[in-house]
């Protein structure tokens, strides 16, 4: 019986982890933008989610050295939540919303 309680608490600490949104949904406010911004050795890397209609290089983007790279992807939905860090996003109006936490990023938002 000892055994099996052992082997019960290992499967429970390795079984998946993933981190689950809990903050508040009305918290959150609609923005047409979010920028990200990563900078490491290899020089960086800046993403921009953006609004219909908006292009990545009419955004604001926390400062990068000239090596980062850049890419957006343009989405239906978009809202932030300051008081959690999370972003989230609808590709398309029949789907879920995506939760992404910025936290570890610089980031810029209108």
């Amino acid at each position: 019986m000892k055994y099996l309680w052992i082997l019960c608490l290992l499967y429970l600490s390795c079984s998946d982890n993933k981190k689950e949104y809990e903050g508040i949904p009305s918290e959150f406010k609609n923005i047409s933008y979010i920028t990200t911004t990563n900078e490491n050795t290899n020089g960086g890397f800046q993403f921009a989610y953006l609004s219909s209609g908006l292009l990545q290089d009419g955004v604001a983007y926390c400062f990068c050295l000239p090596e980062c790279s850049r890419s957006s992807k343009t989405v239906f939905s978009l809202h932030y939540n300051d008081g959690t860090n999370f972003l989230r996003y609808k590709e398309s109006p029949d789907n879920d919303f995506t939760y992404y936490d910025t936290s570890d990023w610089c980031i810029k938002y209108d």
